[in-house]
């Protein structure tokens, strides 16, 4: 799991009734994160390890799972640009 990873400054945001609606304002696109991703894109820069921890005590997941589960995601987040790697 990528650990060195940052929100795109080119990423707007912000929480409508518990979801992460994010604008990426150079691309134009727009991205409604569920419950779980919107707790991992707001807690992110926290580092992951709390984050997986979050989601363990809120969801009820093994942190195998939620481990497994947020990289996918983070990797879905990488990929469309809505983070940057933080180096």
């Amino acid at each position: 799991m990528n650990s060195d990873l940052k929100k795109n400054p080119d990423v707007s945001w912000q929480m409508v009734e518990g979801q992460a609606v994010l604008i990426h304002n150079r691309l134009g696109e727009i991205m409604v994160l569920n419950e779980v991703g919107s707790l991992i894109w707001k807690n992110i820069e926290d580092g992951q390890e709390k984050t997986a921890s979050l989601i363990v005590q809120e969801y009820e997941v093994s942190e195998e799972q939620a481990r497994s589960d947020m990289a996918d995601f983070l990797r879905d987040l990488e990929n469309c640009g809505a983070l940057v790697p933080a180096k």
